[in-house]
């Protein structure tokens, strides 16, 4: 039985992180950047919910993306502190070497028999068939591989655990909805892993979506410092 949470709906047997949905899409992709430079500038001088409500108003999200002005300012609270904790990691986070990449199997294309991914039980993990070239796991499994990336593909944060049951990695890179990020950060936290967060830009139970170029720039080895 999963414990109460206001920011999780049961719907259909699957969990939503919010009690609603959101597409940040039209957003400017320049937006994480952006809170990233204004939490530093701030220092945390201020609450982030202060900072939050900021950044809603500044950039006009709520009006963006149709949600209530409290939902807008949930959300970017919430891209906040990934963004702090991905600075506060990522320089023992490019120390590292033998890496994993952690999908959600929601930002599948296809969440019926159309995707021939296959689901290994061992890891509670899909692994990409490469069915759908627009597919966004696709498109990162090809690019987690050319960076010599293992790439387990999950159906929520705490298949974490099981993996690390099982192997051993150095560093992390998570693609998931807030909350499930904040769920597989307290597994590592155990194991002592430096990892970094990417955070869905649209969420819901399919046809979810993170920014690739994000993805890729997270993922260089050697990332240029100009």
């Amino acid at each position: 039985m999963y414990p109460a949470n206001k920011k999780s709906l049961a719907l259909g047997g699957m969990f939503l992180s919010y009690n609603f949905t959101f597409d940040l899409s039209r957003l400017s992709q320049a937006l994480c950047k952006d809170i990233a430079l204004f939490t530093d500038h701030e220092k945390i001088n201020v609450k982030i919910s202060t900072i939050a409500k900021t950044l809603v108003e500044k950039f006009h999200i709520d009006k963006l993306t149709g949600l209530p002005l409290g939902d807008s300012i949930l959300v970017i609270e919430d891209l906040i502190n990934v963004n702090i904790k991905n600075s506060i990691l990522r320089e023992e986070f490019l120390k590292t070497q033998k890496r994993v990449l952690c999908l959600p199997h929601c930002c599948r294309k296809y969440m019926d028999a159309r995707c021939h991914a296959v689901f290994d039980t061992d890891f509670s993990s899909y692994r990409c068939q490469h069915c759908s070239p627009d597919c966004l796991v696709h498109q990162a499994t090809l690019l987690a591989e050319k960076e010599q990336y293992d790439i387990f593909v999950l159906p929520g944060g705490s298949g974490i655990r099981k993996i690390f049951q099982k192997k051993t990695y150095d560093g992390v890179i998570g693609v998931a909805c807030t909350d499930e990020l904040r769920l597989a950060s307290k597994i590592l936290e155990v194991y002592h892993i430096p990892a970094q967060a990417i955070p869905l830009t649209k969420n819901g139970c399919s046809s979810t979506q993170f920014n690739m170029k994000s993805l890729q720039e997270c993922m260089e080895r050697n990332p240029s410092t100009g």
